[in-house]
């Protein structure tokens, strides 16, 4: 066999793997969907959500991890703080189309990332996406990042910079369970929103670090506790508009 022939039946395998990889990951995500579309109301509040206020973090004294499970593994959570964020969804994104194809741990565990605004800037939400644009989205470097532009030239904004970084949040979501993941996925942007759970510290089940949160509002690059001033949260109850899901 020549080498032409060796080079084009070589050619045809790297294609033809390549179009199973895309087809299995396609139809996982499908499946995942499907899976988490109906999520059960636990039940409804009476009680607007309040958007005025920065999330509400009470650091843990007590060391204490709890398991968590994965799409595919089994990983650790160290709990850090009780955490309670409530805003302006501005992003959300689920990394899920073909997910499978430069996966990690942590795309593993965060199964959707989510930005979210308060203060002024939930409270004035058509000013805000005049001035402002958001993206939640996974670099090919594989970091997960959420990134806003103004519109228009700086000194005509009318919030500046160290505004916005400390009235915004990029929040990677691990669900408590089945239910809570599919009230998460109902979640649109614009929408108002309230999540309680924990601030938690990423491990595998050998002790292996895949992530550590943030712990403050206030920090806003990789030189941050979180790798980027985000945070990860473990979710036990959704709140969107009056509906709540747990």
């Amino acid at each position: 066999m020549g080498l032409s022939k060796i080079w084009d039946l070589f050619c045809k395998l790297c294609l033809i793997i390549l179009i199973l990889m895309i087809f299995n990951s396609i139809l996982g995500d499908i499946l995942f969907r499907i899976k988490y579309s109906y999520p059960k109301l636990s039940s409804t509040s009476t009680q607007t959500i309040n958007t005025k206020d920065a999330p509400i973090q009470k650091d843990l004294k007590q060391e204490k991890y709890i398991k968590a499970y994965g799409e595919k593994n089994i990983y650790a959570l160290k709990l850090q703080s009780e955490y309670s964020i409530s805003g302006l969804v501005v992003s959300k994104n689920t990394n899920f189309w073909l997910r499978d194809v430069m996966r990690n741990n942590f795309d593993d565990i965060c199964l959707m990332d989510i930005g979210i605004v308060w203060g002024d800037l939930a409270q004035n939400k058509n000013r805000l996406h005049k001035y402002w644009k958001f993206k939640s989205h996974k670099t090919l470097g594989q970091s997960r990042r959420l990134e806003w532009r103004s519109k228009v030239p700086y000194e005509e904004m009318y919030w500046d910079l160290s505004f916005i970084n400390s009235h915004i949040s990029h929040t990677h979501l691990i669900p408590a369970n089945p239910n809570v993941m599919g009230g998460l996925l109902q979640i649109k942007k614009n929408d108002i929103v309230k999540l309680d759970g924990y601030l938690v510290d990423i491990y595998t089940d050998k002790s292996e670090t895949v992530a550590l949160t943030s712990m403050s509002r206030y920090d806003t690059d990789t030189s941050s506790r979180g790798y980027g001033a985000c945070e990860d949260m473990y979710v036990k109850q959704v709140q969107i508009g009056d509906k709540i899901y747990k």
